[in-house]
């Protein structure tokens, strides 16, 4: 009797939505900001700048760090400028809690729209 062994496709790796999400809403807002199609008001930039000043010790954006942030901006800033700081915001705090969904390339990018909302960059 022979048997034959049975070797599994490799596995393909499909990136999670959540990650996709914030990899997409951060650079479309970046995008935005860098070409002066959107423009933060001064609690965006604000809230930015809470945010810069708590990654202070380690440079790390986190899931807490941002929803404290969100925080401060309360619901005025949901309205505001069409809200789409603090959404792009939001997106990123399931990325940045959960392990398996976190991508180096979109915590780098929300860093750099967060200093540059904050006036920083």
């Amino acid at each position: 009797m022979s048997v034959t062994a049975v070797h599994p496709a490799p596995a393909l790796f499909l990136e999670p939505v959540a990650t996709d999400r914030a990899r997409h809403r951060v650079q479309e807002l970046m995008t935005d900001f860098r070409s002066g199609a959107w423009t933060p008001t001064p609690l965006e930039r604000r809230v930015a700048g809470l945010l810069i000043t708590s990654t202070a010790v380690d440079g790390t954006v986190t899931g807490g760090r941002v929803r404290t942030a969100l925080w401060e901006g309360n619901l005025t800033m949901i309205e505001d400028n069409g809200g789409r700081f603090a959404s792009v915001l939001a997106d990123l705090v399931p990325v940045l809690d959960e392990p398996e969904l976190t991508a180096l390339d979109v915590v780098d990018a929300a860093g750099e729209l967060v200093t540059a909302v904050a006036g920083l960059g």
